[in-house]
């Protein structure tokens, strides 16, 4: 796929594999960063998406360290996880970190474009499409069950 091994932020090609822990596993192990613009995101093979060809298409499995797998350090803070989630039932959507600069001063730890409008440059998370199929599966069979 063109630009899976580019800079997300100045699409230089001169990069860097870095193996570096982070605290509570909240990053990937391995990051890559940019030494033109000194950049830093996980970087993720295509070959692991529903369209190798497409840019920002989703993951065919949710990744490592995804914020819906069990025990992550996202659901740690029951509280905000809630929030999360109620926003989420309320119609929101969840976007996958990986290839997305890493900006620990934000609020959610990555820097996704600004205005978080322009949705064309975001990957739905794969953890996320899997428990909004679930619970529609669920709410689905449920209401076969009442009509019935």
């Amino acid at each position: 796929m063109k630009g899976a091994d580019q800079c997300p932020r100045c699409a230089s090609r001169r990069t860097i594999d870095i193996d570096a822990p982070s605290p509570n596993g909240f990053y990937a192990r391995v990051i890559r960063g940019c030494r033109n613009c000194e950049t830093i995101w996980e970087p993720f093979d295509p070959a692991d998406t529903i369209d190798p060809d497409e840019r920002y298409a989703s993951f065919i499995e949710p990744c490592n360290n995804c914020a819906f797998r069990p025990g992550s350090p996202e659901q740690g803070d029951t509280a905000e996880w809630k929030k999360t989630m109620a926003s989420l039932k309320a119609g929101g959507q969840f976007y996958c970190h990986k290839g997305v600069p890493i900006e620990p001063k934000n609020e959610n730890g990555f820097a996704y474009p600004a205005d978080g409008k322009n949705t064309a440059k975001m990957r739905l998370c794969r953890g996320f499409l899997n428990m909004w199929g679930q619970n529609m599966l669920k709410q689905s069979l449920e209401g076969e069950v009442t009509h019935a």
